[in-house]
């Protein structure tokens, strides 16, 4: 195969610290009832109890949206998540509901919940319809922040190869409506109706980008920049790139690593330390179609999944991904992550989210069932239950 053809945008190599690379995450959870497991619009009365004033509307009354400081160590991250975890759930059984860290409700369907009641949520609606009336999807954006001189753009396009390898560890959404859909990540197919959805173009430096975010407000596509829901985005306010392609994890642990790979390969971009990706001497849209596939095969067959450009031939997922972790180790080492290769690999032998989901789900009754288990798993390790692990699959309502 011929060399892999380089960003456009070039590189300038920075060593930074983890002062430099400082990050966080926005969790999104599900709202359920205790009795049913059933989705449950009543978000609204859940922030009514909020304390902290840390509980953020999102545009379905059965979700809510947290955000973590920024961070300089998974320590770090991890306690502030479980802390946000342990407050988001405290104030949902204020009301006699749980939550759910995880990509898709397995079994509610979107008629009869409510949309926010805000200004912005009811122009969305009138702009996409059906599309905004049945978004129940639940992810996970990690902000990765960059020093001053690092070209943002040039990054996305470095990271933008990895984003299947993200997507394929958090995968948490098998189930929809009922079923079980054959994808690890169905939250992935719904969310691809959005005008700008999956992989990001490849830009040719920041004023293409800029320039293509205005044609798309000016065209009335998207409402803002703050709608552009690509898997990966220079956030159009704060210092970071946002990688936005990941499921809800219900596991602490699980966010918390997935969250330090996105870390980890920011930085090993910034200082132009990743390892070759699809490209070869194609054009910008064959490669582009290229990283579009390798997204949809890691959404339907998770860490199962089939990376095309990566050598002379299709490569499984488990390996790129092998190769991706070993490039960035020096890089993660510096920001304190080094025992990343040891927790994403306790993830592939575990088997991500999904595969746990399904085990769950054929060990118990059916998908009430899974839901309880669901909420097991998030409460795990945040106050509210500070086990490793479940005692079983069957009433984990904590």
């Amino acid at each position: 195969m011929p060399p892999l053809l380089p960003a456009r945008t070039a590189i300038s190599p920075v060593a930074g610290t983890a002062a430099d690379y400082t990050y966080g995450v926005e969790e999104e959870y599900q709202l359920v009832d205790l009795a049913s497991g059933a989705l449950a619009s009543r978000a609204a009365e859940v922030r009514r109890v909020d304390w902290s004033g840390e509980f953020t509307a999102e545009f379905q009354e059965t979700m809510l949206e947290v955000g973590t400081h920024p961070c300089k160590s998974s320590r770090e991250l991890r306690a502030d998540l479980a802390r946000l975890r342990f407050q988001v759930a405290t104030g949902a059984a204020a009301e006699g509901l749980r939550i759910v860290p995880a990509g898709l409700h397995p079994f509610s369907r979107w008629e009869g919940h409510r949309r926010t009641e805000d200004a912005r949520y009811q122009e969305l609606e009138r702009a996409f319809g059906r599309i905004a009336r049945d978004v129940h999807t639940f992810g996970m954006h990690v902000h990765v922040a960059l020093p001053e001189q690092v070209d943002r753009v040039a990054v996305q396009n470095a990271v933008r190869p990895w984003l299947p390898h993200l997507l394929a560890l958090s995968a948490s959404s098998p189930y929809f409506e009922g079923e079980d859909t054959g994808f690890d990540s169905f939250r992935t197919v719904l969310s691809r109706r959005w005008p700008t959805a999956g992989v990001p173009p490849r830009f040719a430096d920041a004023a293409e980008f800029w320039r293509l975010s205005a044609m798309l407000v000016e065209g009335g596509v998207v409402r803002d920049k703050h709608t552009l829901y690509w898997s990966m985005r220079v956030h159009p306010v704060y210092p970071t790139v946002e990688i936005r392609v990941m499921d809800a994890c219900p596991g602490l642990d699980d966010a918390v690593t997935v969250a330090s790979l996105c870390r980890s390969v920011v930085a090993a971009a910034a200082e132009d330390r990743l390892p070759p990706a699809p490209g070869t001497q194609l054009s910008v849209a064959l490669e582009h179609e290229l990283l579009r596939v390798n997204e949809w095969s890691a959404a339907r067959n998770g860490l199962d999944a089939t990376m095309l450009g990566f050598g002379d031939a299709p490569e499984p997922l488990r390996a790129s991904l092998d190769r991706l972790v070993e490039a960035v180790a020096p890089v993660a080492a510096t920001l304190g992550h080094e025992r990343l290769a040891d927790e994403v690999a306790r993830i592939v032998t575990l088997g991500n989210p999904a595969a746990r989901m399904r085990a769950a789900a054929a060990d118990g009754a059916g998908l009430s069932e899974l839901v309880a288990w669901l909420v097991g798993e998030g409460a795990l390790g945040t106050g509210l239950d500070r086990r490793g692990g479940q005692r079983g699959t069957r009433g984990v309502h904590p």
